[in-house]
């Protein structure tokens, strides 16, 4: 229970640096530091499964796939095949579509 209030609390009142480093955790499901191309596409598909659409059959999996090349050619800087810290938070600061949806979180209470 305190886990949850701590990265709500995160996500409600936290910097703009910390609700990255929140995300980029969130991604980084083995914790070593660095997203793959595998922890994407399995974060990318719970998010789809989440709005209720539910990647079944080979179109959906190729629309997943293919975000996360998306992604990655986006976020690899060095195109090394994995996400550090570093490129996410570069990223996403100069991306105005990922500032305002983090801004988002900025007025809900």
């Amino acid at each position: 229970m305190c886990e949850f209030v701590a990265n709500l609390s995160i996500l409600l009142r936290g910097t703009v640096d910390e609700k990255l480093q929140w995300t980029f955790s969130l991604y980084d499901i083995n914790g070593d530091g660095c997203i793959t191309k595998e922890e994407m596409k399995e974060i990318v598909t719970a998010i789809y499964e989440l709005m209720g659409k539910v990647p079944e059959g080979c179109e959906e999996e190729q629309a997943i796939k293919d975000k996360v090349e998306r992604l990655f050619e986006k976020m690899d800087r060095n195109c090394d095949g994995k996400i550090t810290l570093d490129e996410f938070i570069e990223c996403c600061t100069k991306d105005e579509s990922i500032r305002r949806s983090i801004a988002v979180f900025d007025t809900i209470f």
